[in-house]
């Protein structure tokens, strides 16, 4: 190993070291998210790319992280050029979108049918003679999974003395789906007007959101045969760019400036590829019926109430819903 290949491992473990340190400290003080405070581009951005991604990554999203700086710095230091252990983290990172293509449509339409059957299960409560927010609080607790802290939040806002109106719109755009604008138009509908009829309005819209699903995934079931080709072709092609940069006698004219140069290029190239198939085999969610709330509004909402959701209220607005609850 060359000296500035040593001084390169130096520098990596000092900046490793300082990322530790940074990260220890900030888990042993603690941080909880606050909901009012508007989320960066960024932030937004990487969120839309975690939900992307089965739970199960999600879960591990930051030693996915931690794993593909790892791979970067190492493959760095190792061959002695940037461009290498950037597509090497890249190459990690990117790897679980690669093995799961269409998460995101099997995502919406498990919620989807969890929209139906809670639909199904409000509409049986309502029989009961009680009232909407009522009959919203009495199945928060038996929610189906997909949408539970959906659920729960807006039976916690509904809990806590928010109005109506602004319970449902938060939740319209939690779900940020046209179908689920459907319901809330129902919801918001009846708040206001409060005629009868409403369990088999919601009878009939569960019915229609049931069909909805079922044919998306019959969709989905087709287009899964061109995403394993897709698959199957990106992982050929990765062991054969990995297979090249082993072999001297191939990789040796990518070791120099310009050859670095045109290796970050085909690399953004492959990845702009591969995005562009991802984005064109997306189910879209169904266009939006109702406008989001304004930001403004939205976080004074949120900072009144102090929660998000699936969090509970810390404090209600009126000593009487205190012991309601």
């Amino acid at each position: 190993m060359t000296s500035s290949q040593l001084a390169l491992v130096a520098a990596c473990c000092t900046v490793l070291a300082l990322l530790g340190l940074l990260a220890a400290v900030r888990e042993f003080r603690g941080r909880l998210p606050d909901p009012a405070k508007p989320k960066s581009r960024a932030a937004g951005r990487i969120q839309r790319a975690k939900a992307e991604l089965p739970a199960a990554w999600q879960r591990k999203w930051r030693h996915l992280v931690v794993t593909a700086g790892i791979a970067t710095l190492a493959v760095w230091a190792w061959t002695g050029w940037p461009v290498h252990g950037l597509l090497a983290g890249a190459a990690v990172l990117g790897l679980p979108y690669v093995l799961n293509p269409g998460t995101a449509a099997t995502l919406r339409i498990e919620r989807l049918e969890a929209l139906g059957q809670w639909l199904n299960h409000l509409a049986g409560v309502h029989q009961a003679g009680i009232s909407l927010p009522q009959t919203i609080r009495a199945s928060a607790k038996a929610a189906p999974a997909p949408i539970a802290p959906n659920v729960r939040a807006l039976a916690d806002r509904l809990r806590s003395g928010m109005e109506a109106q602004d319970a449902f719109g938060l939740f319209a755009d939690e779900l940020t789906d046209g179908v689920s604008d459907h319901v809330v138009l129902l919801f918001q509908s009846h708040a206001v007007y409060k005629g009868p009829g409403l369990s088999d309005a919601l009878e009939a819209l569960a019915l229609t959101i049931h069909q909805q699903a079922a044919d998306a995934r019959d969709i989905e079931a087709d287009r899964a045969k061109v995403r394993k080709s897709s698959r199957m072709v990106s992982m050929v092609i990765c062991v054969v760019v990995v297979g090249c940069m082993l072999n001297d006698a191939w990789s040796g004219w990518y070791q120099s400036p310009a050859g670095q140069l045109v290796l970050a290029l085909l690399g953004a190239l492959f990845a702009y590829t591969l995005r562009w198939l991802r984005k064109i085999a997306r189910t879209q969610p169904d266009p939006r019926l109702i406008d989001p709330l304004p930001e403004d509004r939205r976080l004074r909402l949120l900072s009144a109430t102090q929660y998000g959701p699936g969090q509970p209220t810390t404090r209600p607005s009126h000593p009487a819903l205190e012991d309601a609850r």
